[in-house]
């Protein structure tokens, strides 16, 4: 594979990748997809969708979206610790990002 683009993805949109080749992956590349199928937390469509609205609430940017995409906290404290002491953002600006990730989780 060689580098097309370079940008911060989900796990969820590097599982589809790497499975969309899984033929032509080397030894690291199959251990890097075993990785994604453990711990892809959505699909890969769902997990774009909900970081570009995280995004949309306009108050985080992408590579922070997909932090919290990839790790889908379950409360405001977990959040915050997303976001350190350099981010400060309104309980209600949380609060909405908490339910926007809810919409997304799948329970098992």
């Amino acid at each position: 594979m060689s580098v097309v683009e370079k940008k911060e993805i989900t796990v969820a949109e590097a599982k589809a990748l790497l499975e969309a080749k899984a033929e032509e992956l080397d030894p690291l590349q199959r251990r890097v997809l075993d990785y994604t199928v453990r711990f892809a937390k959505t699909g890969s469509a769902d997990s774009d969708k909900l970081v570009a609205e995280l995004m949309d609430k306009g108050e985080i940017d992408r590579q922070l979206a997909v932090q919290l995409a990839n790790c889908m906290p379950g409360s405001i404290a977990e959040i915050r610790t997303f976001l350190g002491r350099q981010r400060i953002i309104s309980e209600e600006a949380v609060g909405s990002i908490l339910t926007i990730i809810k919409k997304y989780r799948v329970t098992p």
